[in-house]
């Protein structure tokens, strides 16, 4: 396994690439201090199991350091760790193909949990990306409360403890949401609604 993380706070960096290489034992944890240093390393040929970038790097503003990893590698998950925390960001860098965002004042657990799931397929959205869903967006309150427990990573008995409802009741809202933000998975579902949540004005 190749993995990658990049951020210029030298201790966070480090921080990273010690949780890293304890998670995943004989991974090959690569870090990056800048943008310029990590697109060599990204040029590489083989597989690049997956990435986890800041987007304050220098000499990048907002997204552009996502944008501009993703033209050199499209296929490699990355996930953002990012001390911004705003919905529009958040949402932004989803939009530019991230497939996790996760705070920097997150337990390094969290972390973790986001890229596992990442790693089987799946798209972790943190609860801010949510927190200003518009009131028009076709979906009732309780079906909002759901899409938020299922941004944090929460499985339908979870999800049917934490509202103390039924698991057969969970699965009626989650077709429900399904079909008003016409998706087919809990995924899509997650990246639909945050998408959803942008408003031009």
């Amino acid at each position: 396994m190749r993995v990658l993380a990049v951020d210029d706070h030298p201790l966070i960096i480090e921080i990273v690439r010690a949780v890293l290489a304890k998670a995943f034992p004989g991974a090959e944890v690569a870090v990056a201090r800048s943008l310029e240093e990590a697109l060599p390393y990204a040029r590489r040929d083989g597989p690049l199991d997956f990435t986890v970038l800041d987007l304050g790097l220098p000499g990048c503003s907002g997204i552009d350091s996502l944008v501009k990893f993703r033209q050199v590698r499209p296929d490699t998950p990355t996930v953002v760790f990012s001390a911004v925390t705003e919905g529009p960001l958040i949402r932004g860098a989803l939009e530019a193909g991230a497939r996790g965002y996760v705070p920097k004042t997150a337990p390094p657990e969290l972390l973790l949990a986001a890229i596992r799931l990442v790693l089987a397929g799946g798209t972790y959205i943190p609860p801010e990306a949510l927190a200003d869903l518009p009131a028009d967006n076709g979906l009732s309150e309780r079906q909002i409360e759901v899409l938020r427990l299922l941004a944090r990573g929460l499985s339908n008995a979870e999800i049917a403890r934490a509202l103390n409802i039924g698991e057969g009741t969970v699965k009626q809202y989650l077709h429900a949401i399904f079909r008003v933000l016409d998706v087919s998975s809990r995924a899509e579902a997650m990246v639909a609604a945050a998408r959803f949540g942008i408003r031009s004005s």
